[in-house]
This record gives C-alpha cells, structure tokens and sequence, in this order.
C-alpha cells in the first residue's frame, strides 16, 4: 500500500482528518483505565515518556526515542502502530498515512501560505470546538489539564522550513547511518536528518517552525506530527535505497550503556506486544518483521524529488 502526498491526494487528506479526529474521542476510542482520555491522547502520552527515558539515566542527551540511532526506527514503529490504529477508525485496511513534503512549502515566498492550513485541512484543528489539548509536559512528568484547551501554533515565527537542497545534500553527503557517541554529536546521517548537525537542523527546524504544541514532549497533540514524521520516514527510506549496504548500527554486541538504540532492543513501548517491535524488525517497509505483518508493509508514492 502507499503512503502519499496530503496534498495530493484530497480523499486521503479527509480520511486522515476523520480518522484523527475519531480516535481523538474518548467515547469512540477510549484509552483503557484512563476516563475522560483518548487512544489519540495515549500515542502524546507515549511520545513524552520515551523523552523522559534516559539512556543511561547518567547522562541527559539521549533519551529512547531521540539523539540516537533509534530514533527513526522508533518513529517508524510509533507512525505503525497509529496508522493501524487510523485503519479500524475508518474501516479501510488499505488506509496508510499521509506526509506533508516540507520542503515544497519552504519553496513557496510564505509557507504559511500553503494549501495544508487552510480550514478545510489542516487549520481546522485550531479551531477550539474541533480539537482539544487535555495532555500536556509538567515539572514531574506528564499533567492533564483540568480545563483542556485548544492547539497552540506559532507558524513561521521561528526556524525555517528545510529546503529540497538541504535534504538532497544530507543524502548525497551522509554515507554511514550513524557513528559514536551515539548521541546529539555524532556524525552519520541520522543525526544530521535528526538536526542536531548540520546547517538545516531539518527535522528539529520543522518542530521550531510550527512552534506552540509542536516544540514540547507531547508534540503529537498537534496531529500535523504524524504528517511531519511520515516524510522523515520517506526521507529515511530514500536514504536506505540510495546506500543498501550500510547497516543499521550500533549491533547488538554494544554496551548495555546503548539499550534501546542497539539493532536488536526492544523499542520503547507502552503497548503489551506479544512480540516486541526492534530496530531490525522495521528497517524495510516492504518486508517488517514481527510484531508486523504483510498487512502493515508500504511504499511511498514517489521518492524521485529526494535525488540529487
């Protein structure tokens, strides 16, 4: 199945609205143990605590989620399992996520102005009727807020979109997938997509970009995250084509001082898997491994705008 283009695609740009808005409604798709909260609100909740786990917990760079190699397979996982979530919400077992393709909008003379915030995409959930904050980061963990409150966006006033130069370059440039430390600092490919290096700091510029709920630990309570990662996830995939044969690192002989990041961990999970996702299990989105199934396999619609 294809994942595509929100704005390309008008009929899948509505499911993804209906399918969200779905599982955002705790009478419909309730988080179990949790009244009054959504799955929708478990997936921000299971975002905020893989970055309030510290590997090791000595140290407050990486965490299991993020400055590190896991972090794309992790995101890949987390975009799986929500997008299976998405399916039952619409019925449709073909249904896969849609990306938004930043970088044409950073092409545009205000990427406000793109089509993706109009009130008929999504700009509608910053609408307070349409959506509502009930999760949010606390000094001591994670808080629910008493009074929910609308999404908060701040588009434009900090960062700057990555262009499709930048991306092409980090492509081109960037031949191993990641190097020591592991970490904020390291060199390899998926630090620099991350954006802790390099001049366009492209995953982190697009999170400052959108500012407001975006730039906290519960980023998914803005549902354009899922959108966002999903072209990370492509941008990931056309680095793998370009370079088959670098491998995913660090291996699994690496000290326990890397759990979570090496290829055979455990990824991060709230979820009971009966069989836990790993690194290995999701590097190829056209033959996952356990807990996937052939069901859950894609491909993207196109990666030809990603060669240089």
């Amino acid at each position: 199945m294809i994942r595509r283009n929100i704005l390309s695609d008008g009929a899948v740009r509505q499911q993804f609205i209906d399918g969200v808005l779905a599982l955002k409604d705790p009478a419909r798709f309730p988080w179990p143990g949790q009244q009054g909260l959504s799955i929708y609100d478990l997936f921000v909740a299971w975002h905020h605590q893989s970055m309030m786990l510290f590997t090791p917990p000595t140290q407050r760079d990486r965490n299991a989620a993020h400055s590190g190699p896991a972090f794309l397979p992790w995101h890949r996982y987390f975009l799986l399992r929500f997008e299976g979530y998405l399916r039952s919400a619409l019925g449709d077992p073909d249904f896969r996520l849609p990306y938004w393709d930043w970088a044409a909008d950073a092409a545009l003379a205000d990427p406000r102005q793109s089509p993706l915030w109009t009130e008929t995409a999504m700009g509608r959930f910053t609408a307070p009727g349409t959506w509502q904050v009930r999760v949010v980061p606390a000094e001591r963990g994670l808080t629910r807020l008493s009074r929910p409150r609308p999404l908060d966006r701040a588009l434009g006033r900090g960062g700057a979109l990555p262009t499709r130069d930048a991306v092409r370059t980090i492509l081109r440039d960037q031949v191993l997938y990641d190097a020591p430390p592991y970490n904020s600092t390291s060199n390899g490919f998926r630090n620099y997509l991350e954006g802790w290096e390099g001049p366009a700091r492209i995953h982190n510029n697009v999170h400052v970009w959108m500012g407001g709920d975006m730039t906290d630990s519960t980023s998914p309570n803005d549902p354009v995250f899922f959108l966002h990662h999903c072209n990370v996830d492509r941008i990931w995939q056309a680095w793998r084509l370009r370079y088959p044969n670098a491998p995913y690192v660090p291996a699994q002989s690496a000290p326990n001082t890397l759990a979570f990041h090496r290829l055979d961990d455990a990824l991060y999970s709230v979820l009971r898997e009966a069989t836990q996702a790993t690194p290995r299990s999701v590097l190829d989105p056209l033959a996952l491994g356990p807990p996937f199934s052939a069901a859950d396999r894609y491909e993207y619609d196109t990666l030809a705008d990603l060669q240089a």
